[in-house]
């Protein structure tokens, strides 16, 4: 924790997935500038420190959500930090979970004006079910995240999510000297595009001698990516166990991301680079669609079925995964090359 900052402050509380954390970046960015008598406290997990880091006025409380600050014991030991640290005005939940219900309630005992996200979830529900769905674009995450200020008093217009603001990557001459980046996994297999399928996509631009990265997890995701890093030929080297932010500063370099519905999604998004990502389970209707990203770079083929899940945790409805098994490899790389070339 860095040094304690004077004056009262509102701490903001959001814990994993790392998307839904990015996602709060823009807003407590433009929440800062809009008010700049204004200091925030944003509590999260430890290890996305790094989102935050450069952010004028904002302190950074990272849990440990597996060891010192798990279950109750854990979120009362948050809470006294958070009370003894600073002096806190208010307290923005865009959460929503047992947690930050339990650290929501002790600061509304300590008389802490509290508010609280509203998650939309029969929105949600009406969007993803299998019958009668109600299809139409939901408020983005990041608006969710807006009220919840807006609802503490801070009621100027915070962040507007805008699709398409993005600059468009400067076009170079020389396949070359563009620098793409793959990322294609994601939490969920419904929200993952067959790897073989693909792999035809990074053979395309190989082939044509584009610079290729990869984004992976550890585990299984390492191994598949060592084995297509000995397979192509114009592939970065990988750096091992880098931090959020070593990501997000190589990211920043490349000129197009591929992506999932996934957090790369929305790392890439930080870093003002546009992406191409692909959809299958989930929609970017429910709200989740890479911040002032342009909509028309979603890949996806409309069917009657999707969504069928908000976050992709669902079996396949038809049992054929068809919203990803549609998609062909040239669908893709013509996105790619319509921001590309």
């Amino acid at each position: 924790m860095s040094s304690l900052l004077a004056g009262k402050k509102t701490v903001v509380i959001r814990f994993s997935a790392l998307g839904d954390v990015a996602m709060l970046v823009p807003v407590v960015k433009e929440f800062l500038n809009h008010y700049p008598d204004e200091e925030i406290v944003v509590l999260s997990n430890k290890q996305y420190a790094d989102l935050f880091t450069g952010i004028g006025r904002l302190e950074f409380v990272g849990a440990d959500l597996g060891d010192k600050h798990k279950g109750i014991i854990g979120i009362i030991r948050l809470f006294n930090l958070l009370r003894k640290q600073y002096q806190i005005l208010s307290v923005a939940d865009v959460h929503g979970v047992l947690r930050t219900h339990l650290l929501r309630f002790l600061f509304k005992l300590a008389r802490k004006k509290t508010a609280l996200i509203d998650k939309g979830r029969f929105e949600k529900f009406a969007l993803t079910r299998k019958g009668s769905k109600i299809f139409r674009p939901l408020p983005h995450t990041t608006e969710r995240y807006r009220q919840v200020f807006a609802e503490l008093g801070f009621d100027r217009a915070i962040v507007k999510h805008a699709e398409a603001t993005l600059v468009s990557s400067p076009k170079k001459t020389s396949a070359e000297n563009i620098k793409i980046g793959f990322a294609p996994f994601a939490k969920h297999d419904a929200k993952m595009y067959p790897l073989d399928l693909f792999k035809t996509v990074v053979s395309h631009f190989d082939k044509e001698g584009y610079q290729l990265y990869f984004f992976s997890g550890g585990g299984a995701e390492k191994r598949i990516v060592s084995e297509w890093v000995s397979y192509f030929k114009h592939v970065a080297p990988i750096q091992k166990g880098l931090s959020i932010g070593q990501e997000l500063e190589i990211m920043s370099k490349i000129d197009v991301m591929v992506t999932m519905d996934s957090a790369n999604m929305h790392l890439a998004s930080l870093c003002n680079v546009s992406v191409v990502s692909v959809w299958g389970a989930t929609h970017p209707f429910a709200g989740f669609y890479g911040y002032n990203q342009n909509i028309s770079n979603a890949v996806q083929v409309n069917l009657p079925c999707r969504p069928c899940s908000v976050f992709g945790n669902k079996s396949c409805w038809r049992g054929d995964h068809a919203c990803m098994n549609q998609i062909t490899p040239q669908m893709i790389i013509d996105k790619i090359e319509s921001i590309l070339l």
